[in-house]
C-alpha cells in the first residue's frame, strides 16, 4: 500500500511510505497489551502462573487445567481518553469517552476418578482482546518552512508522469500542487510562508482472539492446558489535515487533506502451557505462544478540499485518467509472528492474599511479511523490521489482598518499546497501573477494575527535514466490570 502515515511510527523521510505502513501494522498486530476480566486487569495480568481466571487463559492457557469447577463470566468496560498533543510550542487536549467489550468465556469441568493422578479435564471456549486500538489526538502549531505539500512536491517531481491518484494528483487538480514548465518541476505556493498547522486524527478497533482449550490437573500438582486460536480484528484510522495561510500570501486560504484507512485482521495461531506447584503456596508458569499467521485486508480513500481568499470552497477526489470516480484503494499482505514467551512466578500467603510476577518476551525483529501486493516493499518492510526494531523485555506484577468474601487488588505493568536504541522513539515505552475490587461466593462472582495506560511518543505528521515531531503522550482509563458463574 502507499503512502500512509500512522499515529504510531515515526515518519522519517528515508522510509518509502509504504513500508511505514507495513511496519506500523506488524506492531500493532504483535502487540498484547491483554485486556481479560476485571480480576486479571486488577493485577496488571500478572496471571501466568495462578490461572483459575478466565481473563488468563489468553496469557496462559494452563490456568484452564487449575479449574475444580465450571465457569461462565462476560466483561464490560469503558474506555476514557486524555490524549495532550504538543507541537511547535502549542498544546491541545484530546478527551473522551467509548464503549469496550474486553471478555467472554465458558469453562466445562469434568473430574475424574479420584483414584487417577488426573484429577480433572476442562474444555474452554472464549473471546479475549489484545490490543484495543481507540485514540484521538488534536495536533495544533504555527509553523513557517514546512508543509505537506514538500512531501507531495517530492513525490511528483520524483515520478513526474505518473501522479498518484489519491494525493499528488488531488493537489494537482485543486490548484495546490503547481508545475513550472521553465523549471520543468512542481512547486507548492504553501512551500515557506507561515502557516496554521491542525491534524485532527482518530484510531478506533481492536484486535482479539476466539479460543477453544483443554486442560488438565495432574495430582494438584502440575496443570497443562493448550488454545488453538483465531485471531480477529478490524480498526480505522481517519485524518484531517489542515494549513491555513495566516498572513494572506498566497490566493488560498486553506486546504484540507481529508484520509481514511480500514484495516481487517484475520489469522491464527496456538498457545502451550504449564503451571507447577512444587509446594503448596508457590507456583511457577510458563506459556509458549507459537507464531501467528495474520492476513490484512486493507481499503485507503482520499479526498481534498480547498478555499480561496472569496471564500470559495473547491472539492476534489481520486479520478482515474478518464476523469471517472475512483473507488478505495485495496490492498493485501501476510504477517507471519514470531513466538511469544511467558514465564512467571506466584505465592500464595494462605487465605489472606498473593503476589504474582510475569516476565514476557516478544522478539519483534522477526516478524516478517511474508506476501504482499507490493512485492518491493514487502522485501524492503523486512528489512526495515529487522533494522529499526528488537526484542522487547515485558514485566507484570500483581498482588491481590482477601478480606473474607471481598478482594483487593493492584498492580504495574512495563512494555518495553520495540523500537532499537537510538531511534526516536526508542523510549516509547507503556506504562499500565492498575487497581481493583471483587466479591466472591462460591457460585458467583463479580469484580471491577481501573487500569490507566500511559506513553508518550514522537510522530511526525509528514516527511519533510524541516518538519520537528508532535510529542504525543497517550493515556487511556479502562474501566471493567466482569460478573461470573461457577457450576
Amino acid at each position: 500500500m502507499k503512502r500512509f502515515s500512522s499515529i504510531i511510527i515515526l515518519w522519517v523521510a528515508s522510509i518509502a511510505a509504504v513500508r511505514a505502513q507495513y511496519l506500523t501494522d506488524a506492531i500493532r498486530v504483535y502487540d498484547n497489551f491483554y485486556k481479560g476480566t476485571a480480576r486479571t486487569a486488577g493485577m496488571a495480568n500478572a496471571f501466568s502462573s495462578l490461572g483459575g481466571d478466565l481473563g488468563s487463559v489468553a496469557i496462559n492457557p494452563a490456568g484452564i487445567g487449575v479449574y475444580q469447577s465450571g465457569d461462565f463470566s462476560f466483561s464490560l468496560g469503558m474506555l476514557s481518553f486524555d490524549n495532550k498533543s504538543t507541537f511547535y510550542g502549542t498544546s491541545y487536549t484530546e478527551t473522551g469517552y467509548q464503549f469496550d467489550f474486553p471478555s467472554i468465556g465458558l469453562l466445562i469441568n469434568r473430574k475424574l476418578d479420584a483414584s487417577s493422578d488426573w484429577k480433572s479435564v476442562n474444555m474452554y471456549f472464549g473471546y479475549n482482546k489484545l490490543n484495543n486500538l481507540n485514540s484521538m489526538f488534536d495536533i495544533r502549531g504555527f509553523t513557517s518552512n514546512t508543509t505537506l505539500m514538500n512531501e507531495f512536491v517530492s513525490y511528483a517531481n520524483a515520478s513526474p508522469n505518473s501522479l498518484d491518484s489519491y494525493f499528488e494528483q488531488l493537489a494537482y487538480n485543486i490548484g495546490i500542487l503547481n508545475f513550472d514548465i521553465i523549471n520543468n518541476k512542481y512547486f507548492s505556493p504553501y512551500t515557506g510562508i507561515p502557516l496554521q498547522m491542525q491534524r485532527s486524527m482518530e484510531t478506533s478497533g481492536s484486535l482479539g482472539e476466539y479460543s477453544f482449550g483443554l486442560g488438565g490437573n495432574y495430582n494438584h500438582q502440575l496443570y497443562l492446558g493448550m488454545t488453538i486460536n483465531v485471531r480477529s480484528g478490524y480498526y480505522e484510522e481517519v485524518y484531517h489535515h489542515t494549513e491555513i495561510d495566516v498572513d494572506n500570501q498566497i490566493t488560498d486560504y486553506s486546504y484540507t487533506f481529508n484520509y481514511q484507512l480500514m484495516t481487517w485482521v484475520s489469522g491464527w495461531n496456538a498457545k502451550f502451557g504449564l503451571i507447577y506447584r512444587p509446594i503448596e503456596p508457590l507456583r511457577f508458569g510458563l506459556s509458549i505462544h507459537t507464531p501467528s499467521v495474520l492476513r490484512i485486508r486493507q481499503e485507503m480513500y482520499t479526498t481534498m478540499t480547498a478555499v480561496d481568499d472569496n471564500g470559495s470552497r473547491f472539492n476534489e477526489v481520486p479520478l482515474d485518467n478518464l476523469n471517472n470516480k475512483l473507488g478505495n484503494f485495496l490492498d493485501h499482505y501476510t504477517f507471519t509472528t514470531p513466538f511469544r514467551t511467558v514465564v512467571g512466578v506466584s505465592y500464595l500467603f494462605g487465605e489472606r492474599g498473593l503476589l504474582s510476577v510475569d516476565y514476557e518476551r516478544a522478539n519483534y525483529s522477526r516478524i516478517k511479511v511474508t506476501s504482499a501486493d507490493d512485492v518491493g516493499a514487502k522485501n524492503a518492510t523486512n528489512d526495515d523490521i529487522k533494522y529499526y526494531l528488537h526484542a522487547t523485555n515485558n514485566v507484570r506484577v500483581g498482588g491481590e489482598l482477601k478480606l473474607n468474601s471481598w478482594y483487593v487488588r493492584g498492580g504495574f505493568a512495563y512494555y518495553q518499546s520495540p523500537y532499537k536504541s537510538g531511534e526516536v522513539n526508542e523510549n516509547a515505552h507503556t506504562y499500565v497501573y492498575a487497581g481493583g475490587l471483587g466479591y466472591r461466593s462460591k457460585s458467583f462472582v463479580i469484580d471491577f477494575a481501573y487500569t490507566f495506560m500511559q506513553r508518550s511518543e514522537n510522530y511526525y505528521l509528514y516527511s519533510d527535514p524541516n518538519l520537528y515531531p508532535a510529542k504525543l503522550e497517550n493515556g487511556v482509563g479502562s474501566y471493567v466490570l466482569t460478573m461470573g458463574f461457577r457450576f
